[in-house]
């Protein structure tokens, strides 16, 4: 009889939630029309910095390098910030794939639902913005909400991107959707870190959500080789920021 329990279980489980492992954009299309509320992460899923200085990967490498220089967790992040406040404010960015345009304008088209949903905070926001209005992409065209929000634990709802300021992803989302008196039926998430995937697939599971996650691993390996020596060189010339090319003939 546990058996039998434990195989239903699983059933009920595996038909309402999934996360699918992704390298090429491309592969998310043939799903997206069978949900209503698609969601998309924004650092090294639509956009990248041109350079690896002020990358995602370069603001996490960041933390842990004060860290390991002695710094508390919390002190390693504020100086993190503070650095990456100002870098954001001035990089270029570029789309992770040119072919995420083409999508999101699609989904658009057809008036699907489509909203941001970043770790970044309130501070971010207008940088964010900025970054996606130079790539010609308005995430607030189909989102749930045109109006702006803001949250008491200082998250904000700002142009159809939620900004989670660090927090639990689900949960943020949970507050979000709440707050708009909205329950979407299915829910598909495209992010590049499965820690987020597993935040939200937990809050759609609470609330019976079918839940189809992409872990999308485009810049895995670039990630991976992040090379410190070209970002500290471009933090040298912090007010013209070089490029990977020119950093690498200066070391």
């Amino acid at each position: 009889m546990k058996k039998l329990f434990f195989l239903v279980l699983f059933s009920f489980s595996s038909l309402f939630s999934q996360i699918l492992e992704i390298k090429n954009i491309k592969e998310i299309k043939k799903h997206l029309n069978k949900y209503e509320l698609i969601i998309f992460d924004l650092d090294n899923t639509v956009m990248e910095p041109i350079q690896q200085f002020g990358s995602d990967q370069w603001f996490y490498h960041q933390i842990k390098r004060y860290e390991m220089n002695g710094l508390d967790k919390s002190v390693a992040l504020e100086e993190t910030l503070k650095d990456w406040y100002e870098i954001q404010a001035i990089t270029i960015v570029k789309l992770v794939e040119k072919d995420i345009k083409n999508i999101l304008e699609n989904l658009q088209k057809k008036k699907a639902l489509v909203m941001g949903l970043t770790t970044r905070d309130h501070n971010f926001s207008l940088a964010a913005i900025k970054q996606l209005d130079s790539l010609k992409i308005d995430l607030s065209e189909t989102a749930p909400k045109k109006e702006n929000l803001y949250f008491e634990n200082g998250a904000l709802y700002k142009k159809g991107i939620l900004f989670a300021k660090g927090m639990d992803k689900g949960k943020v989302l949970d507050q979000f959707l709440k707050k708009i008196n909205f329950t979407p039926k299915s829910v598909v998430f495209i992010d590049d870190k499965l820690k987020h995937l597993n935040e939200v697939d937990k809050f759609c599971e609470n609330l019976k959500i079918k839940f189809l996650g992409f872990r999308y691993g485009f810049l895995d390996e670039k990630v991976k080789n992040l090379q410190m020596l070209i970002c500290d060189m471009q933090h040298e010339n912090f007010k013209n920021i070089l490029s990977d090319e020119e950093a690498k003939k200066r070391i």
